[in-house]
């Protein structure tokens, strides 16, 4: 019988070496006598995992607080204020050699007012190392 591709020959076929293929559903067949039902747990819907996982990030979400201050502001001296101090020639000459080694360091650009402001904060953490510098330029000599 010449039936179109993908109708059912409702067993009207005369050939009964062609395998048809076996559905695939709920039972799953353990042998060629027996069948038995799958378990079935109750899956998530995708609203309901979208849902968790929304209320999930919103929790874990950082705040701006949070975040280095490189990435929290627009610009390179937002949140700063102006101080102005006096460096002597060979410190400013030594600014661009610092600057690029921190280039390299950071595999990216950095601002003056970024490592100026970091150096006063390594200096507020390790207040023994600016004593040594300053120690060097004749403090504590009594």
């Amino acid at each position: 019988m010449g039936l179109k591709s993908g109708s059912r020959d409702a067993g009207l076929d005369d050939s009964e070496d062609v395998e048809q293929p076996e559905e695939q559903g709920i039972n799953e067949t353990v042998d060629d006598t027996t069948t038995e039902p799958l378990s079935i747990e109750p899956e998530e819907t995708e609203t309901e995992s979208k849902d968790k996982l929304d209320h999930k990030s919103e929790s874990q979400r950082p705040t701006m607080d949070s975040l280095p201050y490189k990435l929290r502001r627009d610009k390179v001296n937002e949140g700063r204020e102006q101080v102005p101090y006096f460096l002597r020639e060979e410190v400013i000459d030594g600014e661009d050699e610092l600057q690029d080694t921190l280039e390299e360091l950071l595999d990216e650009k950095v601002y003056k007012s970024d490592y100026r402001e970091a150096a006063m904060v390594v200096a507020q953490r390790n207040p023994e190392l600016i004593a040594e510098v300053l120690r060097e330029w004749g403090y504590d000599l009594r």
